[in-house]
């Protein structure tokens, strides 16, 4: 009975291990689906480019991100087949062991069915119990009969249990196998179209570079947008605010300090403004994609979306502004306590100043450049005079 029980704790631990492991490779298939969706959408936005927009920044941007996603998909491609190569090993191993386990265990039924045929030879069980000295003897002989019979039946559960695992073991082998197939005809597939794709990005790079005085001025001319909208983010921040010990401090209220203390709770889990985009432009300073040795700073992250898309509050809070920036159409300031979400670039806005908006609530429509054929949402978010990535505010994809 003791080691009927080890047996079945050690395929208790088989089951659990194996679903350990598929744990961790449906959270691989989850990455690897959610990458190719925002790939798929980065491509219909490539596909919607107008003859002037192929050797454009903003094209290059959307190329350039589609590529990093390719190659974060093929390393994710990677890690499945990995996952699936020690899933494989792992249940060869377990096979090995069940086998072994099932080997004794048929070992000892055998052993059993022949005590049980000499003692049938011998004698009856009848007879063997009625033949006892004294009726104490008689009762340890039924109780003797009994333990042999449950030990019989559990050697036969045993047996079904650990055959049954093995043929399980098996047919998820088989199940794997196909996948892995599966995963390196995609692999194949993905690394051609990296393939395709850098020549594209080599082509639209040396296009642009033939620009660079003009791409000098719309350098320029951006910076200067960008330092318009800083300007007057800040300056709605000094009027909002007082000055203590060099620090800017925003008077909440009972009802903002609640919604303030929601929002950081909220860090990276915030909805997207947008329900369906690309991210083009990152937070912080980066290279530029085509003229070297210039760096280029962004307060915020630019999304690529489709035409016409509406955008939606992030959070709870209140519309503390709309004004126009030229070069960044309509802005959209939204307060919520001690945190501020900044739309800009916007076509159409639905809210006036004094507006409560709630979580997701529609506030305006993305503008299109019909000479370019883009949309992009600019989107900041900080915490009274202090700049913050929105990326790591907002969920993932």
């Amino acid at each position: 009975m003791r080691r009927y029980i080890i047996l079945l704790m050690l395929i208790g631990y088989i089951v659990s291990d194996c679903y350990a492991q598929t744990q961790s490779r449906e959270e691989l298939e989850r990455k690897r689906r959610e990458t190719q969706e925002i790939i798929n959408t980065t491509t219909k936005l490539l596909e919607q480019a107008s003859t002037t927009r192929q050797s454009s920044i903003e094209h290059l941007n959307l190329i350039n991100r589609r590529l990093e996603l390719r190659r974060s998909l093929l390393r994710t491609i990677e890690s499945e087949m990995n996952a699936i190569d020690r899933s494989i090993s792992d249940g060869q191993n377990r096979i090995i062991k069940l086998e072994s386990e099932l080997g004794e265990a048929k070992g000892s039924y055998a052993k059993l069915i022949r005590i049980a045929y000499r003692q049938r030879m011998s004698h009856q069980r009848l007879m063997f119990i009625l033949s006892a000295s004294d009726f104490n003897q008689a009762y340890r002989r039924i109780k003797y009969l009994q333990q042999y019979s449950r030990s019989r039946q559990n050697q036969i559960d045993l047996i079904q249990a650990l055959s049954q695992e093995i043929a399980d073991e098996i047919t998820d082998l088989e199940a794997q196998r196909d996948e892995k197939v599966v995963l390196l005809a995609q692999r194949r597939n993905e690394a051609n179209e990296l393939s395709n794709e850098s020549r594209q990005q080599n082509s639209v790079v040396q296009q642009l570079q033939r620009r660079e005085n003009q791409l000098k001025q719309e350098l320029a001319s951006q910076q200067k947008i960008a330092r318009d909208l800083q300007y007057a983010i800040e300056k709605l921040i000094r009027e909002e605010s007082t000055v203590a010990d060099g620090r800017v401090i925003y008077e909440l209220t009972p009802e903002e300090r609640i919604i303030s203390d929601q929002f950081q709770l909220n860090k990276g889990g915030l909805p997207w403004p947008i329900e369906r985009g690309v991210v083009t432009g990152f937070f912080g300073e980066h290279a530029h994609p085509v003229l070297k040795g210039i760096k280029v700073q962004n307060n915020g992250i630019d999304i690529s979306t489709v035409e016409d898309a509406e955008v939606r509050s992030i959070f709870n809070g209140t519309v503390r502004q709309v004004l126009t920036v030229l070069g960044s159409n309509n802005v959209v300031l939204i307060r919520h306590g001690n945190f501020l979400s900044v739309y800009a670039n916007l076509s159409h806005v639905y809210v006036r100043q004094g507006d409560e908006i709630t979580t997701k609530q529609l506030i305006g429509r993305v503008f299109t450049d019909n000479d370019e054929n883009n949309s992009i949402l600019h989107l900041e978010i900080w915490e009274e005079n202090e700049k913050l990535d929105p990326l790591l505010w907002l969920s993932s994809q």
